[in-house]
């Protein structure tokens, strides 16, 4: 799971602004160091079609939120022959850094597979009530429907909030696949909708990461599952006082470029 990928020290030209964000986007070498590693060790990777119908035969790269640096991240993975899934905040399409419809379109041309990551991106989708939950990803998926020409049927949940009550709300919105932000391989059924976790890549990763992650080896998927469960009850309880203590943590190790304007990125 990746989100966007910009210059160094410009966390804010992509996707969504603030520094608990800029937590999860890559510069961009970093992240093409992490693409050509995953290909010299000679990662198999999913077909993102396939995987859509709830199957993998791969690795398979995601990317949530639709920042406008999805079309270079798309450009520089079919050069490298690779093809992933990238799930978009309607309501912010053709918005100041944030994708295109004609860029979504030139994504799918190319390959990648388009989804919903719900429609404005609530701070915590679990808390709306049913008409709204259903609302978020009809209102997303019929977006998506009309740019694209065609049926969406995958979806990922944002924040990392899930519920029964979300994936109801997700399969009644035709979702047949819906990706969660949980560091698990393990799928599960629910209906007619297929739930599939993900490991997620944050801006210090080195691609030695992103390869453990993906073969598997030196343990690196156990110790995120861990961290994934310790900080679960504090998401789902603590609720706004959690969001706001990670955002001052966060603010202190990753300054927005509007901050320090002038200033030289690390």
């Amino acid at each position: 799971m990746y989100h966007d990928v910009v210059s160094p020290g410009r966390w804010d030209d992509s996707g969504f602004a603030g520094s608990a964000a800029a937590h999860y986007k890559l510069d961009t070498a970093n992240f093409l160091a992490h693409l050509d590693a995953l290909r010299a060790a000679g990662t198999a990777f999913a077909n993102p079609d396939t995987v859509a119908g709830g199957r993998y035969d791969g690795c398979l790269l995601t990317y949530d939120d639709g920042g406008a640096s999805a079309s270079a991240a798309g450009a520089a993975m079919i050069e490298r022959g690779i093809r992933g899934c990238f799930f978009i905040t309607t309501s912010r399409i053709g918005s100041p850094g944030f994708v295109s419809a004609d860029e979504l379109r030139a994504l799918r041309q190319g390959g990648h597979l388009i989804g919903s990551h719900s429609h404005t991106h609530p701070a915590n989708i679990t808390q709306l009530d049913a008409p709204a939950l259903h609302d978020e990803w009809r209102r997303s998926v019929d977006t998506l429907e009309q740019v694209l020409g065609e049926p969406v049927r995958t979806a990922s949940v944002p924040g990392g909030f899930m519920s029964a009550n979300v994936l109801r709300a997700a399969e009644a919105a035709g979702i047949r696949t819906l990706f969660t932000s949980e560091p698990t391989m393990r799928p599960w059924h629910s209906g007619t909708c297929a739930v599939l976790g993900r490991y997620a890549l944050l801006r210090e990763h080195a691609p030695a990461y992103a390869l453990a992650l993906a073969s598997g080896q030196g343990g690196a998927r156990l110790k995120q599952w861990a961290a994934w469960n310790v900080k679960k009850p504090l998401k789902r309880f603590a609720g706004p006082v959690y969001r706001f203590a990670r955002e001052r943590l966060l603010h202190e190790r990753v300054p927005s470029h509007r901050d320090s304007a002038g200033a030289s990125p690390e």
